[in-house]
């Protein structure tokens, strides 16, 4: 489901409270919302289509995990930035 705040679109929901936004190649914005609700940057996930993996990288470009699905991926950055809180 497509979500948008203020008129803006954050993305589709892949999980409650968490969203991706394609970005321009093959890679994707991953948003999650804060405790007021605001969906707020978490880092970005790429793929790499020679090895079909998908990498978490976080704000900063640091890679956070490899998993073999998009999902796989986003949890990566999800409990990143869990622990960050």
């Amino acid at each position: 489901m497509s979500v948008f705040v203020n008129g803006m679109f954050v993305g589709s929901e892949i999980y409650p409270g968490v969203y991706a936004e394609e970005l321009v190649g093959p890679s994707w914005m991953i948003r999650q919302a804060n405790d007021k609700g605001w969906p707020c940057r978490v880092g970005e996930v790429r793929t790499r289509p020679e090895s079909g993996e998908f990498l978490a990288c976080g704000c900063l470009g640091d890679e956070r995990g490899r998993a073999f699905s998009m999902r796989g991926a986003v949890r990566y950055l999800v409990q990143g930035a869990m622990r960050l809180n």
